[in-house]
């Protein structure tokens, strides 16, 4: 029960001392992700109504069902 009971404080002191010793130190990912990315001018998607998708030869016809 005692060796159950000092694993236990053990773990926790651990913790506790990983905790402080860390609560001072900056975060660098907080610092990069407050950077703003910058945005690009063209859309990244088409406009709807773009080019019409021309079948492969592989590829079955769309009515294939309906035959």
């Amino acid at each position: 029960m005692l060796v159950i009971l000092v694993i236990a404080g053990g773990t926790l002191m651990t913790i506790f001392y990983s905790l402080l010793r860390n609560a001072g130190k900056e975060d660098e990912l907080e610092e990069l992700l407050k950077e703003e990315p910058e945005t690009p001018n063209e859309p990244e998607s088409e406009p709807a109504g773009g080019e019409v998708e021309t079948a492969q030869p592989w590829e079955k016809d769309a009515d294939w069902w309906q035959k």
